[in-house]
């Protein structure tokens, strides 16, 4: 019999805080035989940018992938451009992802209006579950 695969959507910025959501989603996909897509939005679509950066975010998913994922779960590495909300909520699409983890940076009042929030965005707008995880 053939077992449906999870699949698992984890969006980094490579801060601080990405790192309580990819030991989030390494533990749950361990539990559910899952596939983790770590993924980075390179916020532009110039070309002659576009080329250099997607490397630059290739390499530094591979780097992190080796630190928290290599071993012990399946993962691919996938970049993106366009605008982050919009470029997850496709990625989570074309995926077909089971689940969504996102970190949120915990801004409430003016900070959130101000600055936005694209875990925000992606929780109002996603047809897939979304898991967010706030720093401690």
């Amino acid at each position: 019999m053939k077992l449906h695969r999870r699949k698992i959507l984890c969006p980094i910025d490579f801060g601080r805080i990405s790192i309580p959501t990819i030991e989030m989603a390494r533990e749950l996909a361990k539990e559910n035989d899952a596939i983790i897509y770590l993924l980075s939005i390179v916020p532009t679509d110039k070309a002659e940018v576009r080329a250099h950066l997607d490397k630059v975010a290739h390499d530094s998913l591979r780097a992190v992938a080796r630190k928290w994922l290599e071993g012990q779960v399946a993962h691919e590495i996938v970049v993106r451009s366009g605008k982050p909300a919009t470029a997850i909520l496709k990625a989570g699409e074309e995926l077909r992802a089971d689940l969504v983890i996102m970190a949120t940076h915990g801004r409430t009042g003016k900070d959130r209006a101000r600055l936005g929030s694209v875990t925000e965005e992606v929780v109002r707008r996603s047809t897939r579950p979304v898991l967010t995880i706030r720093p401690t």
